[in-house]
C-alpha cells in the first residue's frame, strides 16, 4: 500500500515498509483518481457559487461542503485502494498537491497545506447547523491546530454535543474572543495529556470539568 504526496516539490511515494512494484503501480492508479476526483468536487462547489467564498467570512459553508466530499472520496479511496486508516492524513496531503482552485492562497497557505483538508474532514462529520453555530472557518481552523485536538475527533464531537458556545460568560465577549478562550484552556488543561487512552466517558468528565476554567481565564 502507497500513496503519493509532494515532498519540497519532488513526488514521493509513502508506504509502509517496502516499496514493491504492485505498490507503485496502485499509488500511480490511485494518483489518477484523485486528480479526476479533486476536478469533479471543485467544479460542484465552484457551479454551487461557494468558491467565492474562500478567504472572506461565510468560508466555513465552503470548507464544510468540501468536507463532506472528501468523507465520501476517503471512504471509496480507502475501499478500492486498501488504504489503511493510519495514511487518512497522508491522504488529505494528497487531497491538498492534487488541488487548484480549491486551495488557499494566503500567508496561511503553507501552514495548512498538511491540515487544511482533514479539517475540513473533521467538521463534514457533524450537522451543518451546529457547526454553523459554533464558529466560523477562522475560530474552528484556529481550534483544530492544537495537535491534542486534533488528533481526537471526540474532542470535536464533545466540543459540538456539549453546545460549548451557549456557555458564553457575562463578559460581553464576542463569540470570536470566546472561542478564542475556549481554545486556549482547553489547548492548556490537555497540552500533557494523552486523550486517546481515555475511554469516551472518561474524556467527557475530564472536559466538563474544564469549561468552567473558561470564565475564570482572565486572558
Amino acid at each position: 500500500m502507497s500513496i503519493i504526496i509532494d515532498k519540497d516539490g519532488r513526488r514521493v511515494y509513502k508506504t509502509i515498509g517496502y516499496l514493491a512494484y504492485e505498490d507503485k503501480e496502485k499509488a500511480d492508479k490511485l494518483d489518477n483518481f484523485l486528480k479526476s476526483e479533486i476536478r469533479r468536487i471543485e467544479n460542484e462547489v465552484a457551479q454551487k457559487g461557494l468558491l467565492e467564498l474562500k478567504g472572506k467570512p461565510g468560508a466555513i459553508k465552503l470548507w464544510y461542503s468540501v468536507g463532506v466530499e472528501l468523507r465520501s472520496l476517503w471512504k471509496e479511496a480507502r475501499d478500492t485502494f486498501g488504504l489503511p486508516d493510519t495514511f487518512i492524513t497522508y491522504f488529505m496531503k494528497a487531497v491538498y498537491d492534487n488541488s487548484n482552485r480549491i486551495k488557499p492562497a494566503s500567508s496561511r497557505a503553507e501552514r495548512l497545506r498538511n491540515s487544511l483538508f482533514y479539517y475540513c474532514y473533521l467538521i463534514a462529520d457533524f450537522p451543518w447547523e451546529m457547526v454553523e453555530a459554533s464558529g466560523n472557518w477562522a475560530e474552528w481552523s484556529d481550534f483544530l491546530d492544537s495537535k491534542r485536538i486534533r488528533d481526537d475527533p471526540r474532542i470535536v464531537n464533545w466540543f459540538i454535543d456539549r453546545k460549548v458556545m451557549n456557555y458564553r460568560n457575562e463578559q460581553k465577549l464576542t463569540r470570536h474572543k470566546w472561542f478564542k478562550k475556549i481554545t486556549k484552556v482547553i489547548r492548556n488543561e490537555l497540552r500533557n495529556i494523552d486523550t486517546t487512552v481515555l475511554e469516551k466517558n472518561e474524556l467527557y468528565e475530564k472536559l466538563n470539568k474544564i469549561l468552567p476554567k473558561v470564565d475564570s481565564d482572565k486572558n
